[in-house]
């Protein structure tokens, strides 16, 4: 039995549903599914299938802002095929997340940043079809980590959100043309910081942390830590988080 999200979509009388497998998952997973496609009463050519992993970015232009949907991620999933008339076909699929693709499920006030599966079949004789189906991107087990270890260091996590753009830190970069941001508040009155913005930017084996603190009384600083997941605990985390952070 899938657990699965389903969208059909009609295109001059074809059928579409895109199936995910699995539509929880962590950043560096696999991701599988299906998409079926159903004919009409004639026989079509169709280019190709295309899926594209897609997320809403923060874009600041002069002193306004607005959002814009970016590919995160694309896979080819066929080439040129007829769908013959009254005919069904079923294109399985298996591909790996990103690394750094954005979380959307941790406990805040306010999470702003939304992924989905955009599935595209692309035609000569009509309007492409295309298929949105929204997915829930866990932490890993070493972001979980160091969220835990900013709540011990007195630190609650309040907003999420998603820029476009890129950000580089000690050694590292992002690579896929948006960050993440998590603001964390200080849980006490006075603490001589105001908030401090976290970015991830996970490999395959570890996980690079740039941090943006805004003290009262000396403006905004960048700190930032690399934490191998073989050796990652709370523990560790909570110790270099002082150590940057002098507390």
């Amino acid at each position: 039995m899938f657990n699965k999200l389903m969208s059909g979509l009609g295109l001059q009388g074809i059928q579409i549903d895109t199936r995910l497998h699995n539509t929880q998952l962590q950043a560096g997973q696999t991701l599988s599914g299906e998409v079926n496609c159903k004919g009409t009463s004639s026989n079509k050519n169709i280019n190709g299938i295309h899926l594209q992993l897609q997320t809403s970015a923060e874009v600041e232009s002069g002193d306004s802002e607005f959002n814009t949907s970016l590919i995160i991620a694309q896979w080819h999933i066929s080439g040129a095929f007829e769908l013959q008339a009254n005919q069904s076909h079923r294109f399985p699929f298996s591909v790996q997340l990103p690394f750094e693709t954005p979380l959307t499920e941790v406990p805040c006030r306010q999470n702003k940043s939304r992924v989905w599966l955009h599935t595209h079949l692309d035609v000569d004789w009509g309007l492409d079809a295309t298929d949105k189906d929204f997915m829930q991107i866990l932490p890993t087990t070493t972001q979980q980590m160091f969220i835990q270890a900013m709540q011990q260091c007195g630190y609650n996590l309040t907003t999420v959100d998603t820029e476009k753009g890129q950000l580089r830190g000690n050694g590292f970069q992002s690579t896929i043309g948006c960050y993440q941001e998590l603001e964390f508040k200080p849980q006490g009155f006075f603490s001589g910081v105001n908030e401090i913005e976290v970015s991830f930017v996970a490999e395959a084996h570890q996980t690079h942390v740039l941090m943006e603190v805004d003290r009262t009384f000396r403006g905004d600083g960048f700190k930032s830590m690399t934490i191998p997941h073989n050796q990652a605990t709370v523990a560790n985390i909570v110790h270099e988080i002082k150590r940057l952070l002098g507390i």
